[in-house]
């Protein structure tokens, strides 16, 4: 290949996005190793054998850093929720299903998960547009719950409103068992329980629903 033909732009394009992914790599795992409170700027860089001055051109410092952070863990979780969400069965069966996919994502990666939803330094917030991406989360549950009025499974009312219940039914679950004020395994079946009483209270007709609700 002569010199013309090689595109040096696309080259250095592809080196800079392998860097800016090796780095955020770097990042994740020192915050699933010490949490937030392990997350810095030299460590990052120690990391990836970099020097700081490379981190801060490539994401303005640890802002940067958990901002991207926080994008990614929630296109990984929004990912596990629509897997779930796609499953086959009955929409209420599927909404459960919905409901583990989010607590082993938070079980599996709980540093992650209190980075996305717990409190954090006031100059690390996301802005108002990662949170509105967040948010969009709720639009794989708010889909269930339509389709299940659709099918005349569950009681007419505002699905946005009734996915925001069961998210918040979700995240107080998972919250006391990443305190430890649950074991696993109680912290399974209180989700269960939870989920299934927030669905019971839109169920027209109970018979109508043969999905196995019951813990694993």
């Amino acid at each position: 290949m002569s010199p013309q033909q090689f595109d040096y732009s696309a080259a250095r394009q592809e080196q800079q996005t392998r860097l800016r992914s090796a780095i955020l790599d770097a990042a994740a795992e020192l915050l699933a190793g010490g949490g937030l409170g392990g997350l810095s700027v030299r460590a990052i860089a120690a990391n990836v054998g970099a020097s700081t001055k490379v981190i801060y051109s490539n994401y303005g410092g640890k802002p940067g850093i958990v901002t991207a952070l926080y994008s990614r863990g929630f296109e990984s979780l929004a990912k596990t929720m629509k897997d779930a969400a796609s499953t086959r069965g009955a929409p209420r069966v599927r909404l459960l299903a919905v409901a583990r996919a989010y607590r082993d994502f938070a079980v599996a990666s709980p540093h992650l998960y209190e980075l996305m939803y717990g409190p954090r330094v006031r100059e690390l917030l996301p802005s108002p547009d990662d949170r509105d991406d967040a948010r969009r989360l709720q639009t794989i549950v708010t889909e269930l719950f339509v389709e299940a009025q659709e099918e005349g499974q569950f009681r007419k009312s505002d699905p946005a409103d009734l996915s925001r219940i069961f998210w918040a039914a979700l995240h107080g679950s998972v919250s006391l068992e990443l305190t430890n004020w649950f074991t696993l395994n109680e912290g399974e079946q209180r989700l269960d329980q939870l989920v299934t009483i927030v669905l019971d209270g839109e169920v027209i007709d109970p018979d109508r629903d043969s999905g196995d609700t019951s813990a694993r």
